[in-house]
């Protein structure tokens, strides 16, 4: 069995795609784009959400590093979520 843990294809698919939509964005912006006059055009014709492509468009120009346009991780942070030690302690001595 192959192992897909090495596997970029999703990353170099979202670096690809981003490029892609950031450099006709930014076209439509400086009202050179051949064919969207505005963005919402723009959005329509390239099938996505307005609010995520901004989401990851504000992120990139702010720090200018490509691994921004990626999705980052989501869901609880488990130790930040820890109570204090003595706390755990404490439960721990009284169950």
């Amino acid at each position: 069995m192959r192992n897909n843990s090495q596997d970029s294809t999703l990353e170099r698919n979202y670096l690809e795609k981003y490029r892609f939509l950031i450099k006709e964005y930014e076209q439509v912006k400086n009202k050179t784009h051949p064919m969207h006059k505005k963005a919402m055009d723009f959005y329509t014709a390239n099938d996505t959400c307005r609010k995520s492509f901004l989401k990851y468009y504000n992120r990139y120009k702010q720090s200018g590093k490509p691994l921004d346009l990626l999705p980052q991780k989501r869901g609880p942070k488990y130790k930040t979520r820890r109570p204090l030690p003595f706390i755990e302690q404490k439960v721990i001595e009284l169950r």
